[in-house]
């Protein structure tokens, strides 16, 4: 392919991407600041439910479950709905029927033959990193999950911008080839500007100092969950996780800033 071919590859691709966006932004914010919690709920377990199909896409095979994946994918979907009903309580007792399920299908179907722990620790990790962390949308408040959004977001465009404009240093090459350290450094001031503006627009509980400095920590840690889906995806030989989003991929390759971030932010609070 050559250099004109493949920038006007990119050129529609990225194109693409911001139609995507357009169009999907407008859903976002009316489930997530006017509709019913109801809605958030239901919202949060599809992207439970995608999140969870696209990383059995990416790390299971036949041959590493007797159990249909889907099941499993099911049973995931209870740790958002107890998180709901319940708050934290319900969030921690929903993971601890999921690792019981875990343990249970380990044990019944596998015994003792080779590769028990890693099918094993491949289960339990799945909980953690997608069912655990969204669930914790549910028990943030809307501004705060605009809080989320918003920072992430503009980070993620600060970065692509940044670092498609002046990107020399690679971050990480072995992860992730595209990103770079300058695009970081762009990312970083993006959210931390982000912070400023969403403080002095809305009224919260929160100076002006503690969301900046909640939106510094919030950008590190979305940076890292960006690194971390990357470094799934290329163990695995892939460059997307899936391709039902168009021009962004998967559900995954969105939301792999904003997994570890809703629960940091939770925490923080």
């Amino acid at each position: 392919m050559t250099d004109n071919n493949k920038k006007g590859k990119n050129d529609r691709e990225h194109l693409l991407r911001w139609i995507t966006s357009i169009v999907l932004a407008p859903v976002l914010i009316l489930v997530v600041g006017f509709a019913s919690k109801v809605w958030l709920l239901l919202l949060v377990l599809l992207a439970t439910g995608i999140g969870s199909w696209e990383f059995s896409r990416i790390t299971y095979d036949e041959k590493k479950s007797k159990f249909p994946v889907d099941i499993f994918i099911l049973l995931a979907l209870t740790i958002p709905m107890l998180a709901y009903y319940y708050g934290l309580r319900g969030l921690l007792g929903g993971m601890l029927i999921n690792i019981f399920a875990c343990f249970s299908e380990a044990i019944t179907f596998y015994g003792k033959r080779e590769g028990v722990l890693e099918k094993l620790a491949f289960r339990i990790f799945h909980l953690i990193y997608i069912p655990y962390c969204l669930a914790h949308i549910v028990l943030l408040g809307r501004i705060w999950i605009f809080f989320v959004l918003a920072v992430i977001f503009a980070g993620d465009c600060g970065a692509y911008y940044v670092g498609k404009k002046f990107g020399r240093r690679k971050l990480c090459p072995d992860v992730s080839p595209g990103k770079t350290v300058e695009g970081a450094v762009g990312g970083f001031c993006s959210s931390l500007v982000m912070a400023i503006i969403f403080g002095i627009a809305l009224s919260t509980d929160k100076n002006l100092l503690q969301l900046v400095i909640m939106a510094l920590i919030l950008n590190i840690i979305g940076q890292l969950g960006d690194l971390a889906e990357s470094l799934i995806k290329r163990s695995h030989g892939l460059k997307d996780s899936s391709n039902i989003l168009p021009g962004h991929g998967g559900l995954l390759d969105r939301l792999d800033s904003l997994l570890f971030a809703f629960p940091a932010l939770y925490y923080m609070l």
